[in-house]
C-alpha cells in the first residue's frame, strides 16, 4: 500500500480525505468507551428489581414472618417504592453522563496526543539513533541501513544505498537492476546477475562485514532479490523486553539501548491501533507432583533465559555507551559482533580509556592543566564503564548457576514423568483439560485499555513538558528548553512499559516470549507531516496487514518441549504443528533427532560457550581513585 504525500498531495487529495476519515474513526471509536451508557439493560434491571425480585422478596420474607400473604396494598407500595427510586437513580444517572460530555471529549483528545506524538517520537528516536553515531561513514552507514528496511523503497533509492554502503557506484547499479527484475517478477533475470557479478558482491559484502555486520546481512538479501514484505512486518531485537525491565529493576537506564526505546515505542503504538499478539503457551493438568515439578522447571527455564541474555545485554549496553560518548567508534564496537569479540574490544578501549585518566589526573597533579573538565568528564565514563563491566562479569557468572539449577528441575521433571509413565508427560491434542497441552492466547488491548495507556502516557508527556518544536522534540527543566536527550528518550520508555504491564503482563516470560516470536508492525510509510489522524489510520491499517504468523512461536515452543521437558515429539504432534501453526517439518525432524540422540542422559542447555570477561583490573581502579582524588 503507498501513501501519496508531498507535491502528489494535491491531485489525489480525496484518497487523504479519506485517509483522515479513517483515522478520525478509529480514535472516536478508542474514546467513546469511556462513558457508555447501556440504556435498555438499565431500565430492564429496573423492572426487573421493581417487579418480580421485590414481590419475591417481600412475599417470601412476610410469609416467614407472619405466617400469611402480605395485604395487596403492601405489595403495591414496595412495587412503586422500588420503581420510582430505581427511575430517579435512572435518571440522575442519564443528566450526569450527559453534563459529563466533556469526559469523553478528553478522553479522545488524549488518544489522538499519544498516537500523534508516539508516532512523532518514534521518528525523533530513529534520528537520534543515526545522530549518535559519529559524523561520517558511520552516520552514513546508519542512515542508509535504515533506507534499506524501507518496502516502498525504489530501485534508485537502493541503488543510493548501496553506493552509501559501499562506495561503489557500478555495484549499486547493478543492485537497482536487481530491484527493477525483482518488482517485476523476473526473478530467472534476479539469479543471473546475482550469478554474473557474485565475486565483486561477495568482496564488497566481506569489506562491509567487518564495519558493519547488520548492514552487510541486510545488503546480501537486497542482492539476492529479497526485500522486507509488509505482512512478514519487521523483525524485532531480541530481549528488548528483558532489558527496559532490567533498567526498571536496577534502576540504570544504561541497560537499555536507543533500538530498544525504538521497539518499546513501536510496541505502544502498534497495540493502541489494534494489533493483536498472538502467544503459544502450555499447561499441565493432572498428578500434582508432575504439575508442581513443571511449575518449577518453567521457572528455572525462565531464571536461565534471563541470566544468559543479561550478560550479553550488558555488555552490549557498555559498548553503546562507549559509543554514544565518544570514547569508541561504531568501527570499533559494530553491531553483530560476537559477544567474545566484544569483550576483548571493550577491554582495549577500557585500557586505553584508564591510561588517558591516569595521565590527566598526573598533569592535574603538577598543576599543567587549566581545567578539570576534561578529567570529570573522562572519569565519569570510566567509572560508569567499570560498574557496567562488573554488572556483565556477575550476569555471566549468574548464568552458570541457573543453568545448574535447570538441569536438576529438568531432572526432577524426567524422573516424575517416568515414574508416572509416558502418558502422563505426552504432549495432548484432542479434546479434553488433562495431561500436558499446548494453549493459544491473544494479547492485545480493548477499547478501556487503550484510553487507559493513551492518558498514562499523556500525563507523562505534560508532566516532562514534552512537546514538538518543527522536527525535534523539547523539554523543559527548571524553566529552560532543551532538546530531548538519550536519557530522556530511555526513561520514555520506562514509562511505556510502566503503562502496559497492567494490561498485558509484560514482565511475564510466556508474554516476552511471544511478544519475541513475532514481527513488529511495519512503520516506514510514518511521516513528520502526517495529521493525528493520518498516523491512526495507518498504524490501524498496518497492524491488520501483519500476518498472524505462529510458525517461530510453535517452533520455540517444540525446542522447549523437547530439550527442557524431554516431550516425546511423535509424527501425530509434528503434524500438527505444522498444519496449525506452519512449523517448518525439517526443524521438527531435527528435533526428533535430537531426542533419540540424547535418550535420557544429562544433557547441557547451553547453546552457546559464556565469553570470558576477567576480573576488573587494578589499573583501571587505580585511574579512577587518582582521577577522583584531584577532582576532590
Amino acid at each position: 500500500m503507498k501513501w501519496l504525500r508531498g507535491k502528489d498531495r494535491d491531485r489525489n487529495e480525496p484518497a487523504r480525505v479519506s485517509l483522515d476519515r479513517e483515522g478520525n474513526e478509529q480514535i472516536e471509536r478508542i474514546s467513546r468507551v469511556v462513558h457508555r451508557v447501556y440504556w435498555t439493560r438499565n431500565l430492564l434491571s429496573i423492572i426487573w428489581t421493581a417487579g418480580p425480585v421485590t414481590l419475591v422478596g417481600l412475599y417470601g420474607g412476610f410469609y416467614a414472618a407472619y405466617g400469611k400473604s402480605p395485604p395487596g396494598q403492601t405489595l403495591l407500595y414496595f412495587f412503586l417504592f422500588t420503581l420510582f427510586s430505581g427511575l430517579v437513580a435512572f435518571s440522575a444517572k442519564v443528566i450526569y453522563d450527559m453534563t459529563r460530555g466533556h469526559v469523553q471529549e478528553q478522553a479522545q483528545q488524549d488518544v489522538s496526543e499519544a498516537i500523534d506524538k508516539l508516532a512523532d517520537l518514534i521518528l525523533a528516536v530513529r534520528d537520534l539513533i543515526v545522530e549518535s553515531f559519529e559524523e561520517g561513514e558511520a552516520r552514513q552507514r546508519e542512515a542508509a541501513l535504515q533506507l534499506l528496511r524501507r518496502i516502498e523503497l525504489t530501485p534508485d533509492g537502493v541503488a543510493f544505498a548501496a553506493q552509501e554502503l559501499t562506495g561503489d557506484g557500478e555495484l549499486a547499479k547493478i543492485l537497482g537492476r536487481i530491484e527493477t527484475y525483482r518488482r517485476a517478477g523476473l526473478y530467472s533475470r534476479v539469479r543471473d546477475l546475482s550469478r554474473q557479478y557474485r565475486e565483486r558482491i561477495e568482496l564488497a559484502l566481506e569489506w562491509l562485514h567487518d564495519v558493519s555486520p547488520e548492514a552487510a546481512s541486510v545488503l546480501r538479501e537486497r542482492f539476492n532479490g529479497e526485500a522486507p514484505q509488509l505482512e512478514k512486518g519487521v523483525p524485532r531485537d531480541d530481549f528488548f523486553i528483558e532489558r527496559v525491565l532490567a533498567a526498571i529493576e536496577e534502576d540504570n537506564l544504561l541497560l537499555m539501548t536507543l533500538q530498544d526505546v525504538e521497539e518499546m515505542l513501536i510496541l505502544a503504538f502498534e497495540l493502541i491501533n489494534g494489533r493483536e499478539i498472538p502467544l503459544l503457551l502450555f499447561s499441565y493438568s493432572g498428578q500434582w507432583k508432575l504439575a508442581r515439578a513443571l511449575d518449577e522447571l518453567e521457572q528455572k527455564r525462565s531464571q536461565y533465559r534471563i541470566a544468559q541474555a543479561s550478560g550479553s545485554n550488558r555488555l552490549r549496553a557498555m559498548a553503546g555507551f562507549l559509543v554514544e560518548t565518544d570514547e569508541a567508534t561504531h568501527e570499533q564496537l559494530p553491531n553483530g559482533l560476537s559477544a567474545q569479540e566484544l569483550v576483548v574490544r571493550v577491554e582495549e578501549i577500557i585500557d586505553r580509556l584508564a591510561a588517558e585518566v591516569t595521565q590527566l589526573a598526573r598533569q592535574a597533579r603538577h598543576k599543567k592543566l587549566t581545567s578539570l573538565t576534561e578529567l570529570r568528564n573522562k572519569a565519569d565514563v570510566l567509572g560508569k564503564c567499570l560498574n557496567l563491566y562488573k554488572a556483565a562479569r556477575q550476569g555471566y557468572q549468574q548464568l552458570g548457576k541457573a543453568h545448574a539449577g535447570l538441569l536438576e528441575a529438568s531432572d526432577e521433571w524426567n524422573e516424575l514423568a517416568e515414574k508416572f509413565g509416558d502418558q502422563a508427560s505426552k504432549l495432548r491434542l484432542g479434546p479434553g483439560r488433562m495431561g500436558l497441552r499446548i494453549l493459544e492466547k491473544i494479547s492485545y488491548l480493548n477499547d478501556e485499555e487503550k484510553v487507559a495507556v493513551c492518558q498514562h502516557l499523556v500525563k507523562y508527556l505534560h508532566g516532562e513538558q514534552l512537546e514538538k518544536r518543527g522536527r525535534r522534540f523539547f523539554t523543559r527543566h527548571n524553566g529552560r528548553s532543551r532538546p530531548l536527550t538519550l536519557e530522556g528518550a530511555r526513561q520514555l520508555a520506562v514509562e511505556i512499559a510502566l503503562a502496559l504491564e497492567p494490561h498485558i503482563n509484560l514482565s511475564r516470560p510466556s508474554v516476552q516470549r511471544g511478544i519475541n516470536a513475532t514481527n513488529a508492525t511495519y512503520l516506514g510509510g510514518l511521516e513528520p507531516d502526517m495529521s493525528a489522524a493520518e498516523k491512526a489510520a495507518l498504524g490501524s491499517s498496518m497492524a491488520r496487514e501483519v500476518q498472524q504468523d505462529m510458525s517461530h512461536a510453535a517452533e520455540r515452543l517444540a525446542v522447549a518441549l523437547v530439550k527442557h521437558y524431554r516431550v516425546d515429539l511423535t509424527e501425530e504432534a509434528r503434524n500438527f504443528l505444522v498444519e496449525a501453526y506452519g512449523a517448518r517439518s525439517q526443524m521438527l525432524d531435527m528435533l526428533s533427532n535430537y531426542e533419540a540422540s540424547t535418550g535420557n542422559g544429562p544433557v547441557s542447555f547451553l547453546s552457546l560457550r559464556p565469553p570470558r570477561v576477567g576480573a576488573l583490573k587494578r589499573e583501571w581502579y587505580r585511574a579512577l581513585i587518582k582521577a577522583r582524588q584531584q577532582i576532590g
